[in-house]
């Protein structure tokens, strides 16, 4: 009984680190069927040139992860000056007014307001790390590893239901999904303002805007580490290509209605969850070691995608549930495999590389809207697959260097 009651009231301590961590993941997931619609509906009514439309989607798809590139180093200056709670406020509240902003572009049906909320939200969106630091300090070597799996459990759940969600309640209204975000996010905020928070050492504030910059050119300057680097940024920019064009695929060429296209990125949702809980397990059981399960991932994974350019709608779903599983197994077994090499003194230096890797290459797949009046969206999708082979090449290098 006593046991119950102490993790009935861990689970109570955690659940403010819990929302921060759920809305970041799903805040990211949520716009992407938004944002597809939206230029959907703004073709068909003529309020956009048909010249512009590609170029004012690439721009619309590259805000986020261009705040996101110079916001998550800035956001962990902030926290050691500030402490996590007040940078975690700053974060929510940030987001609050982002998705408000969008909210009302996307109402008036004014992009440059859609765009600057979209560019505040990638600044603002370095919440989970914050929350899972100040977590981890919260918590005791017995609770530690619960967690951690809580962790994981919320980041299965915003993978799932963010896409999914944006999909279903656009068919009711394109701003529901960015209205019902400000209001997650309000909840959060009133969570994380009454939390018990562990005390932290703070230090004086120095912005180093330059830092994801030099993180890369540390990382080319590890033996180990520029392989990994190069082939984890190859597979999270094959990856983003597919992520953001299945959408468009599915869409503007097949013409899904909103509901399905919802349908489809629940779909997907449920290929990452199954990935990080039964596929990585699966693997690790058949195979020796991180490398060769990244090694495998990338290869079925870009196999998947290169099936989904040249085969119909039907074939989408299946491929994207597959696709979406290897991708996670081979994300997981990446981070694993970098800060291994990182060793244990430089594990931030780590994550901020892969952090700093995700960013860019989301941002450059955004740009790629901009080839859609030369290039066809099953083109793209080729692309990213053949760049997910190419990733496992310099995985290869890296690994015989660990």
């Amino acid at each position: 009984m006593q046991n119950e009651i102490s993790v009935a009231r861990s689970t109570r301590d955690i659940l403010p680190f819990l929302a921060a961590v759920f809305i970041d993941l799903f805040s990211f997931g949520l716009m992407y069927p938004v944002i597809v619609i939206l230029f959907r509906r703004l073709a068909a009514d003529h309020a956009i040139a048909p010249p512009h439309l590609p170029l004012l989607m690439s721009v619309t798809f590259a805000a986020f992860p261009l705040g996101m590139f110079f916001g998550a180093s800035l956001l962990g200056d902030l926290s050691d000056a500030l402490g996590r709670r007040r940078t975690l406020l700053i974060c929510l509240t940030g987001l609050t007014l982002a998705y408000g902003m969008m909210a009302a572009g996307v109402e008036m049906r004014w992009l440059p307001l859609l765009l600057l909320g979209r560019l505040l939200s990638g600044l603002m969106a370095g919440s989970a790390p914050i929350a899972q630091a100040a977590m981890m300090d919260l918590s005791t070597p017995e609770t530690r590893g619960r967690n951690m799996s809580n962790v994981v459990l919320v980041n299965c759940l915003a993978l799932a239901s963010a896409p999914a969600l944006g999909g279903l309640l656009t068919g009711f209204r394109l701003s529901l999904p960015l209205i019902a975000t400000v209001l997650l996010c309000l909840g959060a905020i009133l969570l994380i303002a009454g939390a018990h928070w562990p005390e932290q050492d703070r230090h004086a504030l120095h912005l180093h805007w330059r830092r994801p910059v030099m993180n890369f050119v540390r990382a080319a300057r590890h033996p180990a580490i520029r392989w990994l680097t190069l082939s984890f940024f190859l597979f999270q920019l094959g990856f983003a290509v597919y992520y953001i064009y299945i959408i468009v695929l599915m869409g503007q060429v097949h013409r899904l209605p909103p509901a399905t296209l919802g349908l489809f990125s629940g779909v997907m949702g449920l290929g990452f969850v199954a990935g990080s809980t039964a596929g990585y397990r699966l693997l690790a059981r058949l195979l020796p070691g991180d490398g060769p399960i990244c090694a495998l991932s990338l290869v079925g994974c870009g196999i998947a995608m290169l099936l989904t350019a040249g085969l119909g709608e039907a074939a989408a779903w299946p491929l994207g549930f597959i696709a979406a599983a290897l991708d996670t197994t081979a994300f997981i077994t990446s981070l694993a495999l970098v800060s291994g090499a990182a060793g244990t003194k430089a594990q931030g230096w780590a994550m901020g590389i892969t952090s700093a890797a995700s960013a860019l290459a989301f941002f450059l797949s955004g740009l790629a809207a901009n080839l859609l009046g030369l290039v066809p969206v099953p083109g793209l999708l080729f692309a990213g697959g053949l760049l997910l082979l190419v990733a496992a090449a310099p995985l290869r290098l890296a690994c015989k260097r660990l």
